[in-house]
């Protein structure tokens, strides 16, 4: 039973976390009560433009009670449990939390290997717990769009498709060195697979998990980092979607940043610009019909998901993003490493554990 007020305990309150932070409190006021397990207690306060703020404290602005012990901060019997600390540390935290019997938020991606997957899959399965996984992306009105031009079979049936997401390394956290930031280190579940997994879980929303994947790529720049920077990947599909192919290109490199999608049928095409919010539908004529969501901001996008938690947790419903949707991207993501590592294709059938 989740009492009125309700209690957040999160692990990792970097720029994600306190994000999620903000929105908890805008959409709860003061029935959101915060907890926080940290280790390396940086006093960074961000805002939505991640815009360092300065003379106030994370325990002022938020009311944030700190714990350095994970244990007695479980003891408070916390109702959602949000992970947002670096990629390879999530599977640890969301494991006891479960034991624990709290419902989890962890953020995208799911962890940088298999390994204590099927582990937390099966407590959160046993004791009817949420575990939501961070794919924001799925309420962008794009997304929303085309799922709904799919399914009503508007373009006909798919032929191909092109994602492509590229955004500039240094200038992603301008606040931080970029050597030190989590896309830029191994050991932390860094890279450029997993960090911009967005576009592989928006292929799975749209067509669910591919078949094979050929994958090239590593570390091409000149950057002081130890994880791939640049991937190009071949996914086939055989689905009631047909049999077609879907290319990914992600990238550390681009400024200004891009995320674009094309998807062409048989029939027709669109295609759609997650920064410029603008959405093209073209039928087999050639005739464009052009939509531009020209209210909608970015942080839209976390607080429909903060809210689509909130009533999984109160009401019982499936989550949007449950946890096997989170295994879904993640092999994915990690076929990808195997294939531009081994030179081999790969089949997404197969247990990946980390690369």
């Amino acid at each position: 039973m989740i009492a009125f007020k309700w209690k957040f305990l999160f692990v990792g309150l970097g720029s994600a976390g306190q994000r999620h932070m903000r929105n908890l409190q805008r959409i709860l006021g003061d029935d959101a009560e915060f907890g926080a397990y940290r280790e390396q207690k940086l006093e960074r306060v961000y805002n939505d433009q991640l815009q360092i703020e300065q003379g106030i404290t994370l325990q002022e602005k938020f009311g944030l009670r700190v714990y350095e012990d994970f244990e007695k901060a479980l003891d408070e019997k916390p109702d959602i449990v949000l992970i947002a600390n670096p990629n390879s540390m999530h599977l640890p935290f969301a494991v006891r939390a479960a034991e624990r019997g709290c419902h989890l938020f962890i953020e995208k991606p799911l962890s940088d290997g298999m390994e204590g997957v099927e582990k937390l899959r099966g407590l959160v399965k046993s004791q009817g717990l949420v575990c939501y996984v961070g794919y924001q992306n799925r309420f962008h009105p794009c997304i929303k769009m085309g799922k709904e031009y799919l399914e009503s079979g508007k373009i006909g049936k798919i032929v191909s498709v092109h994602a492509m997401i590229g955004e500039l390394l240094t200038s992603m956290h301008k606040y931080q060195d970029y050597r030190t930031m989590i896309e830029s280190q191994k050991k932390k579940g860094g890279g450029v697979v997993l960090c911009q997994l967005h576009e592989l879980d928006y292929l799975f929303y749209l067509f669910g998990l591919p078949q094979r994947v050929y994958s090239v790529g590593g570390k091409r720049g000149s950057w002081s980092i130890d994880v791939e920077d640049c991937v190009v990947s071949l996914f086939t599909y055989e689905s009631g979607q047909g049999t077609f192919s879907a290319v990914v290109q992600q990238d550390y490199f681009q400024y200004p940043p891009v995320r674009k999608c094309e998807i062409v049928g048989d029939s027709g095409r669109i295609e759609f610009d997650l920064l410029g919010n603008s959405f093209c539908y073209f039928d087999a004529e050639g005739k464009q019909e052009k939509t531009v969501f020209d209210q909608f901001t970015r942080n839209d996008l976390f607080i429909s998901e903060m809210g689509s938690l909130l009533n999984s947790v109160k009401s019982g419903l499936p989550e949007f993003v449950d946890i096997d949707q989170g295994i879904g991207s993640l092999k994915m993501a990690l076929a990808i490493k195997r294939s531009f590592t081994t030179g081999e294709i790969v089949n997404l059938e197969g247990s990946y554990d980390r690369i």
